[in-house]
């Protein structure tokens, strides 16, 4: 069996990576199902391309994520649903390291230096469990709950191994997300808690009632739970989820803050904490939570340009830094010189902020729009939450209707395949206070100033499409309509009108490949060759 069990060793030493592999080639193992990683990034590759039997993951990896960021961001990306054995090689068995690790509940931690008949002890005693563990599962399969009570009858292995066995098929049924299984599910664990009340199974538990959201029989367990535990990660992160799936915002965050205070180092918790401090302007937690999240995304298996983006908007809105250049606050997070493809379209997005912040609304329209082209020739279909957030509170400030309705409507389609997240309950109340405001007048009058147009009843239609201006702000159809009236005369020179009859026009001169009519009214009329800056 060891022959064929294929092992990922991640470790950012060579030594440590060839010493471990000798070991088990020296148990069995075959080495050419053996493979090495210097780093979380690779690993993530290897987990994305196969699957492993059991993997030995270090928690100090040198440059870039830790062990636990990497555990973090397997289970985030549901890398590890065939349950491996997990292995944490450390040479730091501080409680804060341990503790850490205990949110992802690996099989076993070994101390470095690494002793042959150590991980020879370990890996017999975690292989026999395993095989036990399968065995029941058959069991299961084969004649269901009674399968598993009839194991526990005919075999007299020491109560925790019964325990053990029994969470661990809970937990492989529960993996699954099928409601159907639920029953049975609730019933292995009824069974266990008449044998010995386990706190892995009290917590898988609270797994089976947050999934089913039976917040009823769940406080009272959590509650019970926190007394016995008060500084557990798991718990307190349960009890977190809990909380905002209730809408108790500030319990939840609380939470979440005692977790985040024990183990800095999941940055899903930390972004969570990031989006509940800006909804409610809690501004000197968030500095310092801004902080803390550049010194752990930087080089990490998070380190994506939507996180990065956040992290400056926030930055932006509630910092010193806000009128710092936006590549040079990009690059001190990301540390590097130039700035990848993926990356311009958030650039673009957080100049565009930038320049609304300085009252420049054309060049926040041009930015804007540079950022909707870039990102829709990268991934035209998934935008990221951020993108799209931010997105929307541009459009908001530079009241464009349409604009507001396709990102609030992308926004909301994004939580609805996430929405029992407990970041999807932070987001959505969030979403909830940047609904656009329907107007079915201004609708009408929309619909009725065209029909004008049309019907060539121009100073009338041109009237209208002013009135509707700051409420269509950069609208195609609307600035088309503005831009041939204006230069054919049909709209009078107003100066309080000239802001908005500049902006209908930089609607077309902003484009890098100005539209042919638009080109050819600009040779006729002297009118719309005046410069705009």
């Amino acid at each position: 069996m060891r022959r064929s069990q294929s092992v990922l060793i991640v470790d950012d030493s060579s030594i440590i990576q060839q010493t471990t592999k000798l070991i088990l080639i020296n148990g069995q193992f075959q080495s050419a199902n053996i493979f090495c990683a210097s780093n979380a990034s690779e690993a993530v590759k290897f987990c994305q391309q196969q699957t492993f039997d059991i993997l030995f993951l270090d928690f100090n990896l040198g440059f870039g994520s830790t062990g636990l960021q990497l555990l973090e961001r397997l289970h985030h990306n549901a890398l590890l649903q065939h349950s491996p054995l997990i292995f944490i090689l450390t040479a730091d068995d501080s409680p804060a390291v341990l503790m850490g690790f205990s949110e992802y509940q690996p099989d076993d931690y070994l101390v470095k230096p690494l002793r042959l008949n150590t991980l020879k002890q370990r890996l017999e005693y975690s292989f026999e469990q395993r095989a036990m563990n399968d065995r029941a599962f058959m069991h299961y399969q084969q004649v269901g709950i009674s399968g598993i009570e009839l194991m526990c009858t005919q075999h007299t292995p020491p109560l925790t191994i019964h325990c053990t066995t029994i969470t661990a098929v809970a937990k492989r049924l529960l993996n699954q997300k099928q409601p159907h299984l639920y029953d049975d599910i609730s019933a292995l664990l009824t069974l266990l808690q008449r044998l010995y009340q386990t706190f892995p199974a009290q917590l898988l538990l609270i797994q089976l009632w947050l999934q089913q959201q039976n917040f009823t029989a769940l406080g009272p367990l959590l509650t019970q739970l926190r007394s016995s535990y008060p500084n557990h990660l798991m718990v307190l992160e349960y009890s977190a989820c809990a909380a905002l799936l209730q809408n108790k915002i500030t319990q939840g965050y609380d939470f979440w803050l005692q977790a985040h205070n024990i183990s800095k180092n999941n940055l899903q918790r930390l972004l969570g904490l990031l989006w509940i401090e800006s909804h409610f302007q809690n501004h000197s937690a968030m500095q310092q939570h801004l902080r803390e999240a550049i010194s752990y995304l930087r080089h990490s298996v998070w380190d994506k340009p939507c996180y990065h983006a956040f992290i400056i908007w926030l930055q932006l809105q509630h910092s010193d830094k806000k009128n710092l250049p936006i590549e040079r606050l990009w690059r001190t997070i990301s540390q590097q010189k130039t700035i990848t493809k993926n990356e311009r379209p958030f650039i673009y997005l957080l100049q565009a902020w930038q320049y609304l912040d300085n009252d420049n609304n054309l060049g926040a329209y041009k930015s804007y729009s540079a950022a909707q082209d870039a990102i829709h020739h990268i991934d035209p279909e998934n935008h990221s939450f951020e993108f799209d957030a931010i997105a929307l509170c541009i459009s908001k400030r530079l009241a464009m209707t349409r604009h507001q309705t396709d990102c609030y409507q992308r926004l909301q389609h994004n939580l609805l395949q996430r929405q029992n997240e407990p970041h999807s309950i932070i987001k959505n109340m969030w979403l909830e206070t940047m609904q656009p405001t329907s107007n079915h007048q201004t609708d009408d009058q929309y619909r009725y100033a065209l029909r004008l147009v049309k019907q060539k009843y121009y100073i009338e239609a041109g009237q209208i499409i002013l009135q509707l201006w700051p409420h269509y702000r950069f609208d195609d159809v609307l600035a088309r309509c503005l831009v041939e009236l204006f230069s054919r005369g049909y709209v009078d020179n107003d100066p309080q009108h000239q802001p908005w009859i500049k902006e209908a026009r930089w609607t077309f001169e902003s484009q890098d490949f100005k539209p042919e009519w638009y080109l050819k009214l600009k040779t006729q009329y002297r009118s719309l060759q005046r410069p705009l800056y």
